[in-house]
């Protein structure tokens, strides 16, 4: 009999996920540059006669099996012994989770951000590795940045460049709020290489150091929602765990919360509902008492999103209460510069799609309608990513009553405004619209619509 050659591990974590090796072949290749793709029938050998792929693919395979499985799959795991360690292709928390949260390990992290994006490919992760790093931060003494005296430039950060570095922040937000997208991203992450060689090779005080790192925190959380809604899941979470560590050691404890939401927010994207509910928790345990109004509205709408994703819905409900309540308090002297956004208007429609996850199409219907409203018809992200949230509330319909004329109106409202968006998010809502319409292509507004929809999807991405 012929002696056994598979790879007994590779078959198992791929029948887990419920890949095929064709499947595996189309995941590498889309990480891979194009010299290093490979064939669709390759894994076959992988999986079945143990062959074992040049590097850098098993770090690759490793990597993408990680995304797709949600906890750390590793090359040992993998290939026991027969292949070399590659530092190119890793987990988000690499580094992270198991390092201490001290000034030193902190700005070694920090400083991979000067080396460019490109440097690395990150994968994002989820279940224990993930929600861990918010029990470590919820249980971290904060602020852990002091005078530094010697440094490669003899000029020193003064509070006036640190002021402009915060208005240009303000900016950068300002760009995303509009429209996202990929030369954002590129921007935001070029001024956060900029704004860390300030803080390794300049001399500052402590409060003016404390504030360089808050900055590079908001820097990094930016660039993390930015790739996060592009579709770069991995890159999303890298960036938000380091703006992470620079906010919990800039002692902003607020903006470590704000951070971790985005976390927990992206993983409800990811279809992780349960890592979300349990970050918010302990974010929620940490902050309370200690947040703004506004800065405790966002947390609850963040808990309410999760809450929903997992079909929760009386603590859904609960956490919008507690929303609208803590907005209901009024702006305080003391919220941050970055909750600008959230308002009624944001809130409001963040309750309809959580309705929507929740299956209640009659209410997500109402509040959308009543966000949409407020915001008018200016071309932006949040018009488009509502508008199509208000569609797919009226294909999906209430008690199996659907209103597909409405569904069809409400997406071509926005269909226009689709290609000065770069938003993966505002894609695939679109596409779940056309899986919830393509069976009904027979009616003539359906037809006509997918018709339109098809020449929309043709016109790429700003």
């Amino acid at each position: 009999m012929s002696e056994d050659r598979s790879n007994k591990e590779l078959r198992r974590l791929l029948n887990e996920i419920g890949w095929s090796p064709y499947e595996l072949a189309r995941a590498v290749n889309r990480v891979v540059t194009p010299e290093r793709r490979v064939h669709a029938k390759t894994p076959f050998a992988w999986r079945d006669r143990g062959t074992v792929p040049r590097d850098p693919l098993p770090a690759v395979v490793a990597g993408v099996l990680t995304e797709a499985r949600g906890e750390i799959v590793t090359v040992d795991q993998l290939w026991p012994g027969r292949t070399h360690k590659i530092e190119v292709w890793l987990p988000a928390v690499s580094g992270i989770s198991d390092s201490a949260w001290n000034p030193d390990t902190t700005l070694a992290l920090l400083n991979e951000v000067r080396a460019g994006a490109q440097a690395r490919t990150f994968f994002a992760i989820s279940g224990q590795s993930l929600t861990s790093v918010a029990d470590t931060w919820a249980q971290t003494s904060h602020r852990m940045i002091s005078d530094r005296t010697i440094g490669v430039n003899p000029v020193g950060v003064n509070p006036d460049l640190i002021a402009y570095l915060e208005q240009d922040l303000v900016q950068l937000r300002r760009l995303d709020d509009g429209h996202g997208g990929e030369l954002v991203l590129r921007t935001v992450t070029h001024r956060l290489a900029l704004a860390m060689d300030l803080l390794a090779d300049s001399r500052y005080t402590a409060a003016v150091g404390q504030r360089l790192l808050s900055i590079i925190g908001q820097m990094a959380q930016l660039a993390g929602w930015l790739g996060f809604d592009l579709g770069q899941h991995g890159l999303a979470q890298r960036m938000y765990l380091l703006g992470l560590r620079a906010a919990t050691a800039s002692g902003d404890r607020q903006l470590g919360a704000l951070i971790l939401s985005c976390v927990a927010f992206q993983q409800t994207w990811r279809n992780r509902p349960h890592d979300a509910v349990t970050i918010m928790n302990t974010v929620a345990q940490r902050a309370r008492g200690a947040a703004t109004p506004r800065v405790a509205a966002l947390i609850a709408m963040r808990e309410a999103r999760a809450f929903a994703t997992t079909g929760m819905a009386a603590e859904t409900s609960a956490a919008l209460d507690r929303a609208y309540q803590a907005l209901d308090r009024g702006p305080h002297d003391n919220d941050p510069a970055w909750t600008y956004w959230m308002d009624s208007t944001v809130l409001t429609s963040e309750a309809g799609r959580c309705y929507l996850h929740l299956g209640d199409s009659g209410r997500a219907e109402t509040e959308l309608t009543k966000g949409l409203a407020k915001l008018g018809d200016t071309p932006s992200r949040d018009r488009v990513l509502y508008g199509l949230s208000l569609s797919l509330a009226h294909a999906r319909g209430t008690g199996g009553r659907q209103d597909l004329e409405l569904a069809c109106y409400e997406a071509d409202q926005v269909l226009p405004m689709l290609p000065q968006v770069g938003s993966a998010r505002c894609r695939n809502l679109i596409e779940m619209i056309r899986s919830e319409l393509r069976p009904h292509r027979s009616t003539s507004t359906v037809r006509e619509f997918l018709g339109r929809f098809e020449t929309s999807i043709a016109v790429p991405i700003c």
